[in-house]
């Protein structure tokens, strides 16, 4: 559940209209060493795909993409800021200067960055089509998301493609593999746009052959998939062709749903910000710390599931209501956390929202109202947009 809107419904707006329109800046990943053999480079992108990124760096010093590392994945559509490091003990430091992509502060470090070390994210997002006289409520909203803590929701981009990552990601749990193929390229799952109507039909017809060609040609692993099946392969055979990453994102995606049903219930409830008998708590005090602000401001949270092996459960209530969710997601306490389940974590339900803003202004494109805060690692900046209005498809 979101904040309430007493003074009427949220207003409509649009976000990433344009890559200045969206800043994200990394926040307490490295502090360089300024020795060692890796060399360490603070990444400024422009509408930049992470892996292009990572491909046009790798290329100017003739290394392997793998040598590259980072703490954290940024959007396409924005200006990001982030460090990350090559390992090239004898590589001459780089210059690279371009419009879209740039290196600042390089120097040597003595060790590759890791994923997830990164603390958190500092956000200044543009918001258009919308009247900015709206900035004043948006900045009180964003004051009692502040005092209140924002909900830590997975966001559509966890869900993929017609939000269908988690029917695809448990039923590869299942191993139902014509399932799989079904919410994949079928008629299953949840709705496609108008313009894949006639290939899913196809695929349906078992006209494999016909529903690849009309497939664009820019959707590699379906048109393979389904050239596999026009070439009389069987459908596990099939499923097991899926890259890796994709299979891999899938069944990730359905710990992220079922996180997510447990925020909704707790909502529900009304016991989202409250610790229960049974709940694992989680503080918020290095992220706090990393950013100046006071630790006794943000009480712990409870935490929810990622499924998973080595996850640690609640107990009593909690724990019988966590697998329920799981369960009410098609999973079984095997998939779940038997000894063939991904390792698992726990996340907490609510994180804090820090050094928030908002204000009008005007550019060349027209009046806007820009939003500033900063989040932990792993939260979503466009949860809290959300909160603030209805940004439609955008």
């Amino acid at each position: 559940m979101g904040l309430e809107h007493p003074e009427g419904a949220r207003p409509s707006g649009r976000i990433r209209m344009r890559p200045e329109d969206f800043y994200v800046e990394e926040v307490g990943a490295i502090a360089p060493s300024g020795q060692g053999e890796h060399i360490a480079a603070w990444v400024v992108k422009r509408g930049v795909d992470h892996q292009s990124m990572v491909r046009r760096i790798a290329q100017q010093l003739g290394v392997p993409p793998s040598k590259v590392s980072w703490a954290g994945t940024k959007d396409r559509v924005a200006v990001t800021q982030q460090w990350i490091t090559i390992h090239a003990p004898d590589a001459v430091l780089p210059s690279l200067d371009d419009e879209d992509l740039s290196l600042h502060q390089v120097t040597r470090h003595d060790r590759r960055i890791r994923l997830g070390q990164v603390i958190g994210n500092r956000f200044r997002i543009c918001i258009r089509e919308i009247d900015p006289l709206e900035a004043p409520r948006m900045h009180r909203h964003l004051l009692a998301l502040q005092a209140d803590g924002l909900a830590n929701k997975f966001m559509e981009q966890r869900f993929g493609h017609r939000g269908a990552n988690p029917t695809m990601g448990v039923r590869m749990l299942q191993k139902d593999w014509n399932g799989v193929l079904s919410a994949w390229l079928g008629l299953d799952g949840p709705t496609w746009p108008g313009e894949e109507d006639e290939r899913r039909h196809l695929f349906a017809d078992e006209r494999f052959d016909q529903a690849a060609q009309k497939w664009p040609g820019n959707w590699a692993a379906e048109c393979h998939a389904l050239k596999m099946l026009a070439s009389g392969h069987s459908v596990q055979e099939v499923v097991k062709a899926i890259p890796r990453p994709m299979r891999r994102y899938w069944t990730d995606s359905v710990q992220s749903a079922v996180f997510n049903d447990v925020v909704d219930q707790r909502a529900q409830a009304g016991t989202l910000r409250t610790l229960l008998d049974g709940d694992i708590s989680w503080t918020h005090d290095r992220f706090l710390a990393a950013i100046g602000e006071n630790e006794q401001d943000c009480p712990p949270s409870a935490t929810g599931p990622l499924w998973g092996r080595k996850m640690r459960r609640a107990a009593g209530a909690i724990d019988a209501m966590e697998l329920e969710a799981g369960r009410s997601r098609g999973l079984t306490e095997d998939i779940m956390c038997g000894n063939a389940a991904a390792t698992g974590s726990r996340r907490p339900l609510v994180v804090p929202v820090a050094q928030v803003s908002a204000g009008a202004g005007f550019d060349d494109h027209g009046p806007l109202i820009e939003v500033s805060f900063i989040l932990p690692k792993g939260c979503y900046a466009t949860a809290v947009i959300d909160e603030l209005i209805d940004r439609g498809g955008s």
